[in-house]
């Protein structure tokens, strides 16, 4: 449980760094370029999310049919990642980022960084593939550890560049991703290492097993690509209406909440498996006891991010090493984001764990649907400025924070009450 912590803490020591090499408004172009980068883990039309359901069912029992799964959800994967790569890579050549990003010259070629850090992150997207073998194996653990070596890689990369290189986003991207191939390679070998059984080959890849993990992953996709529009358009709209300069005071905050987020993140990472398994068992007295642990352990992230909303600034000026600008309400509403984030994941986690699949995907597109028009209304139409662009999704969250709740605690009573 201490990896996670660990990692934020590092993670907060490296965006300084980082903010302090590139400035601020090549580390606001470099929040927005993670931003579109992050779009790619949500192009496996849900395998990933699939394999992990799927395959918490037979890791123990079933070790061949356990390798046909984990085989076909890395041909899938990987056929995929290359078709997206090639799409997006041909698209970015053609668009003009200076304009897209609001930003000035900045003496780089942002497609050629774009692009590079597309490659990185695709591939990655397929190495990583081992993290969902290491959920159904129960070993959450050694994901968390490889994660934190990942930010290690980043921070002692930044490091290095602060002191032999002048200040190139190029760099920066390049250390940004070669740090995930590297760990994802390492995670490759330690997943199927001392379990060989289930170690992937070309041989035991199944087109109707990818079908069937395809069929289950659709839904995890649709939710995923509305995920994407609520949590990641942010950076682009304030980019574009209000210039690459004030997405690092937005950035700032959505990383220091986001580390309370992180945290109890990492509490909730064997819920999901542990729930597909005691689910298949029909354990239902400890899945409402597990329910009721979930929501008591979210009151101290709770206050905690309540004292973290008052002492904000006197926390993000030591942290950075000099004063930014915070629009009014920035930080309340950060504070409501964070509140929100840790309610709705506790309860997602739940959902996809019981494949209550069909409200969870309802929800998620009325969310995305509504998102950009309230951020931009809240934004231009209420004068809210960046304070806006937050506001709308704050209120979108809303609608998951109340449904998803009254879905879980429903369906555990129905199922309890058939069981008896």
């Amino acid at each position: 449980g201490i990896c996670r912590p660990l990692s934020m803490l590092i993670y907060c020591i490296y965006i300084p760094q980082v903010l302090s090499y590139l400035g601020v408004e090549k580390y606001g172009v470099w929040s927005t370029i993670l931003s579109i980068l992050s779009w790619i883990n949500y192009f496996d039309i849900g395998i990933g999310n699939g394999l992990k359901n799927r395959l918490t069912q037979f890791i123990n029992n079933n070790k061949l049919k356990a390798k046909e799964l984990i085989s076909t959800a890395y041909a899938f994967t990987a056929l995929i990642m290359i078709i997206v790569v090639l799409i997006f890579c041909i698209i970015s050549s053609f668009l003009n980022w200076d304009v897209i990003l609001g930003i000035g010259n900045i003496d780089e070629n942002l497609t050629a960084i774009i692009n590079v850090s597309i490659i990185f992150v695709s591939s990655n997207f397929v190495l990583t593939t081992y993290k969902n073998v290491l959920y159904a194996m129960q070993e959450a653990i050694k994901v968390s550890i490889l994660e934190l070596v990942v930010q290690c890689g980043n921070l002692l990369g930044i490091m290095f560049l602060k002191q032999f290189s002048e200040r190139k986003l190029f760099y920066v991207a390049c250390i940004y991703g070669m740090s995930m191939v590297m760990v994802g390679v390492i995670g490759n070998v330690l997943a199927y290492k001392r379990n060989k059984e289930i170690c992937p080959g070309l041989k035991s890849v199944n087109y109707e097993t990818g079908k069937s993990l395809m069929n289950l992953g659709i839904k995890f996709f649709i939710i995923q690509i509305c995920a994407l529009v609520l949590f990641t358009t942010d950076n682009l709209i304030i980019s574009y209406l209000y210039g690459a300069v004030n997405v690092t005071p937005y950035s700032v905050v959505n990383t220091i909440f986001n580390a309370i987020v992180g945290i109890h993140v990492a509490f909730l990472a064997p819920v999901w498996t542990a729930v597909v398994k005691e689910t298949s068992e029909k354990n239902w007295l400890y899945l409402k006891e597990l329910i009721k642990k979930l929501v008591m352990l979210m009151v101290p992230f709770g206050l905690g991010t309540g004292v973290l909303v008052i002492l904000f600034e006197k926390i993000a000026n030591i942290w950075l090493g000099y004063e930014l600008y915070y629009n009014d309400g920035l930080i309340l509403f950060g504070g409501f984001f964070c509140i929100l984030s840790i309610w709705c994941n506790t309860f997602s986690y739940l959902v996809n764990g019981f494949e209550l699949m069909k409200v969870a995907v309802i929800v998620a597109v009325i969310q995305a649907i509504l998102n950009i028009p309230m951020s931009l209304y809240l934004a231009e139409g209420v004068h809210m400025g960046i304070t806006g662009v937050l506001g709308g999704t704050v209120l979108s969250m809303v609608i998951a924070a109340i449904i998803l709740p009254i879905s879980v605690i429903k369906y555990v009573k129905q199922m309890s009450k058939g069981e008896r």
